[in-house]
């Protein structure tokens, strides 16, 4: 296995023989019940890394396969195809994804996927008990209790569509090999975002999507939350730590610091560390430091996002910046 500090490589293997194929996954990764190709020929490209807690899996099946996995009673998965058709058959119904579509599978049962020709498919598997802790931090212990996720999520809002796009974007950097992962600033954050926005876009029995942000604003909290933020600012920080520094529900902090600084808290986050990353830029020395070593202290691993950001905020470019 491969080890980049924060992400670990599981599997990583080519195959034309579907025994094989179903033998490897069996053994090292999950029961595979059946495997069907759908023509004479058969190939996959089969992919397996983790991402603190959470499991990517990325394939690539150019000939079309059906496939039976066992999935573990401790699992759920966020199905994510890049391009091609999937057919999903589980729970007595069929579902269809395209490279637009994405999909929560919460079952304990056998699931039928059946991949078409030129498939590429990303999985995220969720282990249920972290998010049920995180959900937990969220509400800051107000509820203890199994978390119950419905089967779907609301994908046609622009908020769903930017976390497709996102897991997308890790999805690629994992295959790609990049050096995103080298940071556990990173990592940690990475999961820590997708635990976030998948408990913020599916409707749930710790944060159900009806319910309405009542309670008033206390200015304590918000300074609490205010001053944790800025005491991490190169350091892992989740809307849960934010919000388990404060005491309060998680609605009511968002609330509270929306009416008091117009923004959440993670955009305040993200602000406070512009504001850093433009401090380090000032003071460095061009040949001891470098754009990407800065941004990436600071938790901006997409560097072009973190140019676009840092130029509308300071009306320059970070390397101009570095230049002065």
């Amino acid at each position: 296995m491969k080890n980049v500090k924060g992400a670990v490589e599981l599997l990583n293997f080519k195959t034309t023989n579907t025994e094989e194929f179903q033998s490897i996954i069996s053994q090292e990764f999950t029961t595979i019940e059946q495997v069907e190709p759908m023509r004479k020929e058969f190939y996959a490209d089969f992919r397996a890394y983790t991402v603190g807690q959470l499991i990517f899996t990325h394939v690539n099946f150019p000939h079309g396969i059906s496939v039976i996995p066992i999935p573990g009673e401790k699992w759920l998965f966020l199905e994510l195809p890049l391009s091609g058709q999937l057919q999903l058959g589980y729970l007595g119904r069929d579902i269809y994804f395209d490279k637009n579509s994405t999909d929560l599978i919460v079952s304990n049962e056998p699931i039928l996927y059946r991949y078409q020709e030129n498939a590429n498919h990303t999985t995220v598997g969720i282990d249920k008990s972290m998010l049920t802790a995180y959900a937990q931090k969220l509400v800051n212990g107000q509820e203890e209790r199994e978390l119950i996720l419905h089967p779907q999520l609301l994908w046609r809002t622009p908020e769903a569509d930017s976390f497709r796009r996102y897991l997308e974007f890790i999805s690629q950097e994992l295959v790609r090999g990049g050096s995103l992962f080298n940071s556990p600033l990173i990592t940690t954050e990475i999961q820590n975002t997708i635990f976030s926005m998948l408990l913020t876009l599916s409707d749930n029995n710790y944060l159900p999507l009806e319910k309405q942000l009542e309670e008033a604003c206390f200015p304590a909290y918000v300074r609490q939350a205010r001053d944790y933020i800025e005491a991490h600012l190169d350091r892992p920080v989740s809307l849960a730590d934010i919000t388990a520094a404060t005491g309060v529900h998680v609605t009511t902090l968002l609330k509270g610091f929306k009416q008091h600084y117009e923004i959440s808290p993670m955009a305040y986050l993200k602000q406070k560390r512009l504001e850093a990353a433009h401090g380090k830029l000032l003071a460095a020395e061009p040949l001891s430091t470098s754009v990407t070593k800065v941004a990436t202290q600071y938790g901006f691993f997409h560097l072009g996002r973190f140019a676009r950001d840092y130029h509308q905020l300071f009306g320059e470019l970070p390397s101009e910046t570095l230049k002065r």
